[in-house]
């Protein structure tokens, strides 16, 4: 045991004799060895004892509350406070750092591309062949990236063309054609802004738990109320997340009697769209959780070796 999750709703937290005591309304009381605890993490509100966090901090143990519909009400106490504070100011040097930013903006659109070309490659669309080659292309020309503003070019261009690739794929009647937010003009356009919101959330949620700053980003800029580097975190996600709304779309299971255009503009997801919605996303999301559950660790494992290696 290293990390325990509690994924319970109503759970009451105590300290007793070097172990946590966790008390459910309809389970008997349960206990475990402090010992064995590196990380305690709620994935709902609890009640806790100040006691209790005195042990964690004392022993060395993080506790983390995550909140599942507001992630902004989530927060950590990281009882490695030094380790906190290094995590912290060497993603500020890196944020602040061009080469810096640029070796780990490449680094996430290297992925990004490899992913799409890989989903493209299981549509079985014979047609698919020229986009993944047109991506393989782009991700030879990485290695000759020298600024951040090329790089975004790239970027761009490589998504502008994939959107344009599953448009020629959608029933015309979706009135699909590029990709566009703030309002989102069409049903496309609307499940696609809601499942990034989705996967934003979660990776501000794991970048919490590996102990990172949310919005010190590195290819998305430090920007008032944007959690930077979680959108950093998705970014090598979204052609995963994209395949699954055009599949929702292609397969039928959403459409547009789902959707409704209110006289303020944009398309809104109908009461029985969210319901088909969420009973479709209930898997593909245990598989965005698992990637930028292991994307996060990647970014935590790679800031404390940085931060080892200059104490040394």
């Amino acid at each position: 045991m290293s990390r325990v999750i509690l994924d319970r709703r109503q759970l009451a937290l105590e300290y007793v004799t070097d172990c946590l005591l966790i008390r459910s309304p309809d389970q008997p009381p349960r206990t475990l060895p402090l010992s064995r605890i590196k990380q305690l993490v709620c994935l709902h509100s609890v009640q806790v004892t100040t006691q209790l966090i005195g042990q964690l901090m004392k022993r060395g143990i993080d506790f983390i509350v995550v909140n599942q519909r507001h992630v902004e009400h989530g927060f950590s106490l990281f009882a490695d406070q030094q380790r906190d504070a290094s995590r912290r100011s060497l993603q500020y040097q890196w944020q602040s750092d061009e080469r810096a930013r640029l070796a780990w903006s490449t680094r996430w659109v290297r992925h990004k591309l490899k992913v799409g070309c890989q989903v493209l490659k299981e549509t079985d669309e014979a047609d698919s062949q020229q986009l993944r080659e047109s991506l393989g292309r782009g991700l030879e020309r990485l290695a000759g990236v020298t600024a951040e503003a090329e790089l975004r070019g790239m970027e761009g261009a490589a998504q502008k063309a994939v959107f344009a690739w599953w448009r020629k794929r959608l029933p015309g009647s979706l009135g699909f054609v590029q990709r566009q937010r703030r309002p989102p003009p069409d049903p496309v356009n609307a499940v696609l802004s809601l499942s990034y919101v989705l996967a934003h959330d979660e990776a501000v949620r794991q970048l919490k738990v590996a102990g990172l700053d949310p919005q010190l980003g590195l290819y998305h800029r430090l920007v008032s109320g944007r959690q930077a580097l979680a959108c950093d975190l998705i970014e090598p996600l979204r052609p995963v997340i994209e395949a699954w709304v055009m599949g929702l779309f292609l397969d039928g299971y959403l459409d547009r009697r789902h959707f409704s255009m209110p006289k303020s503009g944009g398309c809104l997801l109908g009461k029985q769209g969210r319901l088909a919605y969420y009973e479709a996303l209930e898997t593909p999301q245990r598989l965005w959780r698992k990637r930028l559950t292991g994307y996060a660790r990647v970014l935590a494992g790679a800031v404390d070796a940085t931060t080892a290696g200059m104490q040394q």
